[in-house]
């Protein structure tokens, strides 16, 4: 429900990099910590973030300050960032529709229901206005991938498979287990579960609760690895009584090492990967375009929150920027 939306440390370095100089310390009207071409970013929106990412992630341990600090200027850099994106949407009539929004937060109440919805908020102090705020951010965020970055990126067969033959190692399995593990409150229920599962019987009691997974053989609990390394492929052991409970383990079968994943297999993964590594790097030579033309004015009171010692070791990006006479970038730094 809560949208923990962060944006990685380089754009933060990249920011204060670009902006940082006296223009950006600018005073700005009371409450107000930031403006993205005029735009107002308020401070009580960087405390809804951060009380939305505490909820999603738990409670936070007692912060130190530079902690603190180092939070404020992170929840700063996304807000800017949601900002610059909602911006680029309303220029290509792309903005989120109140329909949108209408739609999304019908969906978020019925999962959670009213009742509980409500109590979400009461509970973790949390405003509704600045978490709908917070989600049309989301929204707006995926929609700027999926109309603006994602028509721009084709993977191509030949892009599959030569990283298929550049990470030859990393689809060769170490052996690999395929087990079930199976609980019954009475023996005689895993005792008819093992027969169906050797194939010598009907299907399975439904007072049987079984869970299967591939599983490396280090990992298979203690009490069953002795048990687990005498049987043969479609059996199971006898029933063993843990309180209450009786249980047992099944081996469907065992993949042995050097099994080799085929590039049909791993296709999926492979594409998958490679689309998020290029969405990445549309998403960055967009930002920086952006921010080359981008009007952002920031509160000298969070100067320091928007520098990190992490910047040191961030590696600036590689690649054209925007001309000074290059006017189609700058007014459209991503094509369609």
């Amino acid at each position: 429900m809560i949208l923990p939306m962060r944006v990685p440390i380089w754009f933060v370095c990249l920011f204060s990099s670009v902006f940082f100089s006296g223009c950006l310390q600018t005073r700005l009207p009371e409450g107000v910590v930031a403006t993205v071409n005029g735009e107002p970013i308020h401070l009580r929106t960087i405390q809804a973030l951060l009380d939305g990412r505490t909820s999603a992630g738990g409670a936070w341990e007692t912060p130190s300050l530079q902690i603190m600090k180092s939070r404020y200027g992170d929840a700063l850099g996304t807000l800017i960032v949601n900002a610059l994106v909602r911006q680029e949407l309303d220029r290509r009539n792309l903005a989120v529709s109140n329909e949108d929004m209408k739609k999304n937060l019908a969906e978020v109440r019925a999962d959670y229901g009213q009742e509980e919805f409500s109590r979400v908020f009461a509970n973790e102090s949390l405003n509704e206005t600045e978490w709908q705020n917070l989600l049309r951010d989301h929204l707006a965020m995926r929609k700027f991938e999926n109309s603006i970055l994602l028509p721009g990126i084709k993977i191509s067969l030949s892009a599959v498979r030569a990283y298929y033959l550049e990470h030859a190692a990393e689809f060769r399995l170490p052996e690999t287990l395929n087990v079930c593990f199976a609980t019954a409150e009475r023996k005689e229920d895993l005792d008819a579960h093992r027969d169906a599962f050797s194939n010598i019987a009907g299907p399975s009691p439904h007072a049987v609760s079984e869970q299967c997974q591939n599983i490396l053989p280090q990992d298979i609990p203690p009490e069953w690895q002795k048990t687990l390394g005498a049987l043969a492929g479609q059996t199971c052991a006898a029933p063993v009584a843990r309180g209450p409970i009786w249980e047992t383990i099944c081996l469907n079968q065992r993949l042995a090492a050097d099994t080799v994943v085929g590039m049909a297999e791993a296709y999926a993964l492979i594409e998958r990967q490679l689309l998020e590594k290029q969405k990445a790097a549309a998403f960055r030579h967009w930002l920086e375009a952006t921010l080359a033309f981008a009007d952002i004015r920031v509160s000298p009171h969070i100067r320091d929150d928007l520098l990190s010692p992490q910047c040191a070791d961030v590696t600036p990006v590689a690649g054209p920027l925007p001309e000074d006479g290059d006017e189609r970038r700058e007014a459209d730094p991503v094509a369609n």
